[in-house]
């Protein structure tokens, strides 16, 4: 992911800043791949820490339109140059492609970086799978088995 545009704002007297930017990026895996165009609307609260709130779209390779939110935060890494910051966020994606429906039940979460010199982000995404029900899910779909323990 890299901002393509932003505007960063400090509107109080405090260390709260505000921000608005927006971005596209690639998004490579064994479960989807495409093209991800995204907007971020994130606050920096007091503490230093940002609070990414993002929402987008995956144009996958294979055709499927995939809406995705992410929300989390963002902190500084100890660096000496203080540049980077380590992204933790909760993912939501839906979709009305068949082959992606059990998406629209699953919880995911991502983790990454990001370099505020050249303001690219990189992410990690993670499927967490239920699995102190005996059930799948009665609407969306269960995950594809290699996301369940023992697969």
């Amino acid at each position: 992911m890299r901002y393509t545009d932003g505007t960063w704002a400090a509107p109080f007297d405090g260390d709260e800043r505000a921000g608005w930017g927006n971005g596209d990026g690639t998004v490579s895996g064994d479960t989807l791949r495409g093209a991800l165009r995204w907007s971020n609307y994130p606050r920096r609260r007091e503490d230093g820490v940002w609070t990414p709130n993002v929402r987008g779209v995956i144009d996958t390779d294979d055709g499927a339109a995939i809406i995705v939110s992410m929300h989390g935060q963002s902190v500084e890494e100890q660096r000496e140059n203080g540049l980077a910051r380590a992204i933790l966020v909760r993912l939501e994606l839906l979709t009305e492609a068949e082959q992606y429906r059990w998406l629209n039940t699953t919880f995911a979460v991502a983790e990454g970086e990001i370099d505020e010199a050249t303001e690219e982000i990189w992410m990690q995404a993670y499927v967490c799978v239920n699995d102190a029900v005996e059930h799948a899910p009665a609407i969306g779909g269960p995950p594809p088995d290699r996301f369940r323990p023992g697969h």
